[in-house]
């Protein structure tokens, strides 16, 4: 359970740096702590926790039509990753798992490389559905807001503040969609885990704000893809082993 308590410590001093990154560091690591279904709800219950504590410090700059417009697609996407999922056994889901990653990871690099696109309602429907899609299946939707971010030239404030309650209400349809399909999906922990879990949340996110004076937001953001690819590929070599 360290592994589990230090990469949810980290993702947590992340989120606050720069307003994203919790799951993409914590997802991996969980999923070889404790599986890929049970793993994925967890991600999902700690980024719920995360994104209410930044969105509490960005509330005023929330975009909220743009973040409506996400929501539709997003809900197609939980549905189908919901299908896609019941589809793989344990050591397949895991490897299935951390292939996207380091899709999602890989999508995130080149979108800054590409032409500007505009954020219209079509692009806000390719990321919502991808979101929605992969948060399900691996627990790391938020990459493809990143996405779009680059993809669109999204102005990091209005950004971050709209993440927030987007992965807010991503992560709760992904607990209650994963739950509902298989009841075994929710993480069986004991209550000292939970309280450590938490305990570790409210020290990484009061860290996170001393480091957010001196540390920048493209710098974490650096930080977080290279953590969540030493993850995803730790999570594609352990599900490997399993077969």
């Amino acid at each position: 359970m360290y592994l589990l308590l230090m990469s949810v410590f980290v993702g947590a001093i992340l989120q606050r740096v720069s307003g994203i990154g919790f799951a993409m560091v914590v997802a991996p690591f969980t999923i070889i702590a404790i599986g890929p279904a049970q793993g994925v709800v967890l991600v999902q219950i700690c980024g719920v926790t995360s994104a209410i504590c930044v969105m509490t410090q960005v509330f005023k700059n929330v975009h909220w039509t743009t973040y409506l417009l996400l929501l539709p697609a997003s809900a197609i996407g939980i549905l189908v990753g919901t299908y896609l999922v019941s589809l793989f056994p344990s050591a397949e889901a895991e490897i299935v798992s951390a292939v996207i990653m380091l899709f999602m990871l890989a999508l995130s690099v080149l979108a800054g490389r590409l032409r500007e696109y505009q954020r219209d309602v079509r692009s806000l429907a390719v990321a919502g559905g991808l979101a929605g899609a992969m948060t399900v299946l691996a627990g790391v939707g938020g990459v493809a807001l990143t996405s779009l971010k680059q993809a669109t030239r999204w102005d990091q404030v209005s950004f971050v503040a709209t993440l927030q309650p987007y992965l807010i209400t991503l992560s709760t349809g992904t607990v209650v969609a994963r739950v509902v399909a298989s009841p075994d999906a929710w993480p069986v922990l004991s209550g000292l885990v939970w309280l450590g879990i938490l305990a570790v949340m409210i020290i990484g996110m009061i860290l996170g704000s001393k480091l957010a004076c001196v540390m920048s937001a493209r710098h974490a953001a650096q930080l977080t893809l290279l953590l969540s690819l030493v993850g995803a590929v730790s999570a594609l070599f352990d599900g490997m082993s399993k077969l």
